[in-house]
């Protein structure tokens, strides 16, 4: 009889499992009959839980986990799957406005009306009546993914606007601060829901900015009451998906850079993002690379030390191609040249691969040597690119052609 029930089980997963393969990463994985149960003034909900998603014509909520990525227009996170509650979250896309320097385009990437744009609904019991402090657990990357609205039964009373991350940044964070114009980084015990009678009530989170990734929420009468880790444990009146926190993990795609990087074991590198930004005329763009905005600067010059062992290196220069222009870089050793190049143009808004690397081979480097890049940008005429690169790669002499031509896995949608 044993066997039996585990037999009905590993089937009932696997049902499951095939079924999430092929589902639509915007679904709903519970039924509309699950309903979150409030015990003790305290209730918590995986994000991935909503029983259905509406104004959705715009941007969506999709679903990644473990065996799960969407593939929906630009996106230039990785995973974030693992520290996630349940290995599992989801996220508005596609995620254009990556950047202060990317255009806000409200109603599209941006909107600070609540309940307008991309809405995941939750069923939630109350037992207890009262106000409820709201807390969600989200992984904000930069200035531009870090907020969202709280809603109850289809109204959005201030105190559940602007829901504000700031600290913790590139790692899973729980938040209950209010962004208000005073205070951008948000004011505490702000978020509150009043739940006025018993029952079930519609528990809504609604796009604020665009790229905003969620992992769980809770509700709780306790005003000082702050959660750690992934949170309480999730109680409802039905069984919930399981699969998420059993299946083995597979392999998280690396970056192109990194991939390149650890190609040989002997590889030095220094990603693009390691140095400075500030008073360069280069910002951070996404999570990997360093680029111009070509509105306010045509150039820009940035530089770090070599802290490595001294010796003689094959430098491999990871650029990106660009569609709209090639770009001019620059590499200087203590302010003397040692190459110039421009990545070839593509048919993407950009891209990654062999075709975008230079290479300047048997190069002696001593530890503490200055590094400098400046770079200008391209124009095609019609619009300008933004000389975006990914980092330096330093590997043993010799080996520096083969670091060059490795292959690309980077995909442009």
């Amino acid at each position: 009889m044993k066997f039996i029930r585990a037999l009905m089980l590993m089937l009932s997963f696997s049902a499951f499992f095939v079924k999430a393969q092929e589902a639509n990463l915007t679904n709903a994985i519970v039924s509309e009959d699950v309903v979150f149960e409030e015990k003790a003034g305290l209730v918590a909900v995986e994000a991935e839980y909503f029983y259905k998603q509406s104004r959705t014509d715009i941007r969506q909520w999709y679903r990644s986990s473990k065996f799960e990525e969407p593939k929906a227009g630009r996106d230039e996170d990785t995973l974030h799957v693992y520290g996630s509650s349940k290995n599992a979250y989801i996220e508005i896309l596609p995620d254009t406005r990556v950047t202060h320097d990317d255009p806000l385009v409200r109603g599209e990437n941006f909107s600070d009306i609540p309940g307008m744009m991309a809405t995941v609904h939750y069923k939630i019991k109350f037992t207890n009546p009262g106000r409820y402090y709201v807390w969600a657990r989200a992984m904000s990357t930069g200035g531009e993914d870090n907020g969202v609205h709280v809603g109850l039964n289809g109204q959005w009373p201030e105190h559940g606007q602007r829901l504000q991350w700031c600290i913790g940044r590139n790692r899973w964070t729980w938040s209950s601060k209010q962004r208000t114009k005073e205070v951008h980084c948000g004011i505490p015990y702000a978020i509150y829901l009043d739940i006025e009678k018993p029952g079930v009530h519609d528990v809504q989170f609604s796009m604020r900015e665009d790229g905003f990734e969620f992992d769980k929420f809770l509700l709780t009468k306790d005003k000082y009451y702050k959660p750690e880790g992934k949170g309480p444990e999730v109680l409802a009146n039905a069984m919930l998906p399981a699969a998420y926190a059993s299946v083995p993990a597979p392999v998280i795609r690396k970056n192109y850079f990194q991939l390149v990087a650890e190609a040989l074991p002997e590889n030095k590198s220094i990603a693009a993002q390691k140095f400075p930004s500030v008073g360069t005329d280069f910002y951070t763009h996404g999570k990997n690379w360093m680029a111009i905005n070509p509105n306010t600067h045509k150039e820009a010059t940035t530089s770090t030390a070599f802290n490595f062992e001294s010796g003689k290196y094959d430098i491999v220069f990871i650029g990106v191609g660009e569609n709209d222009g090639r770009s001019t870089f620059q590499l200087l050793v203590n302010g003397k040249e040692v190459g110039t190049y421009q990545p070839q143009p593509t048919e993407n808004m950009f891209e990654e691969g062999k075709d975008f690397n230079a290479l300047w081979k048997n190069i002696e480097l001593k530890k503490g040597d200055k590094l400098t890049v400046n770079a200008k940008v391209g124009t095609d005429g019609k619009e300008f690119c933004r000389a975006r690169w990914a980092g330096l790669v330093f590997a043993p002499v010799g080996k520096g052609e083969k670091i060059q031509n490795f292959p690309s896995t980077f995909d442009p949608n």
